[in-house]
């Protein structure tokens, strides 16, 4: 556009010079050559400062609209981030909220129903990461670094039962797959667990464990059982999240039955976040939830809910150290 009107200027000034040099052509030759080169001169630097205007013109215009387009795109950046950021909001409250609906659910399914029950795992898997990163209200029990880190907290039920929600840290030198063929064999579990009475597996896959698990007379606690599945989740090679939540069955059984009174405790949700840190040591990352179906003040059982967790691991670094 400008090399356009820059030639229209020059095609005018050059029909201007030409009327100009035909009405004083019967004036002296010299001085009507002289006058022409005058006129063509200045007309060329007119159009030589002209579009020196304009393109300054042109610029300031340029830059200006640059600079609002610039400042659009930032307010236009900074509406996304927001919008973002309140979409984020929105989506760890709809999490938070999934989550405590799932826990407290404890569906009845028939444990012939394996691909429900697998549905069942693949959900809990998700909404158990919503709850290991939250640490609102827990209260630090122990905090020994790497060894063992403890913290707990209660909240009440209708029926005026305290239910226990615990996180817990610690490591073992071991590798993953070592600790989750330890953790299938249940007759080994027993015999590190003193408190178990039964426990027995009524399915097993690659991913999906029925187990059926019955504690002792435990201190204030009488006996209790539990019938929950347990799924496994690999996140990658170095990293497996295992958990563990109760359902109902009304037919189920037992293989070896009781005749002691027991109360069905459930287990709300359960989960290890299990890293290979190092080539033969492992972190866990603990997250427990579970209705023990107990009335007991929190200030009498938190003390030993931590030291009876804390007696399990050292068994379990034991016997992880024994077979090195």
């Amino acid at each position: 556009m400008n090399k356009c009107i820059q030639w229209i200027k020059h095609f005018l000034s050059k029909c201007l010079s030409i009327l100009q040099y035909t009405k004083i052509k019967s004036i002296d030759q010299n001085y009507q050559m002289q006058q022409f080169s005058q006129v063509e001169l200045n007309t060329d630097q007119e159009i030589q400062n002209n579009l020196k205007v304009e393109l300054r013109t042109e610029n300031y215009e340029t830059q200006l609209a640059y600079q609002d387009l610039e400042t659009q795109v930032q307010s236009q950046n900074q509406k996304l981030l927001e919008k973002s950021e309140d979409i984020d909001v929105k989506h760890n409250q709809i999490n938070i909220s999934q989550a405590r609906e799932f826990i407290q659910d404890i569906p009845n399914i028939e444990i012939q129903n394996t691909q429900r029950l697998t549905e069942i795992g693949l959900q809990a898997i998700e909404l158990f990461k919503t709850q290991l990163d939250e640490y609102e209200n827990y209260e630090l029990l122990e905090n020994n670094l790497d060894e063992f880190i403890f913290q707990i907290k209660y909240y009440e039920t209708s029926e005026k039962f305290q239910i226990t929600q615990m996180k817990y840290k610690f490591s073992l030198n071991t590798t993953i797959q070592n600790y989750l063929a330890f953790m299938k064999d249940l007759q080994l579990q027993k015999q590190l667990d003193t408190s178990v009475d039964q426990f027995e597996s009524h399915y097993s896959d690659e991913r999906l464990q029925i187990n059926y698990l019955r504690y002792k007379k435990i201190l204030f606690m009488d006996p209790r059982d539990f019938l929950y599945i347990k799924y496994t989740k690999f996140i990658n090679k170095d990293s497996v999240i295992e958990v563990s939540k109760s359902f109902e069955d009304q037919n189920f059984q037992p293989y070896v039955p009781t005749i002691k009174s027991t109360t069905r405790a459930t287990l709300l949700l359960s989960g290890n976040l299990i890293t290979q840190v190092e080539p033969n040591k492992i972190e866990i990352q603990t997250y427990s939830e579970c209705n023990m179906k107990l009335k007991l003040k929190p200030s009498m059982t938190k003390s030993a809910s931590k030291n009876e967790i804390k007696k399990l691991i050292k068994k379990y670094r034991d016997h992880f150290n024994s077979i090195q």
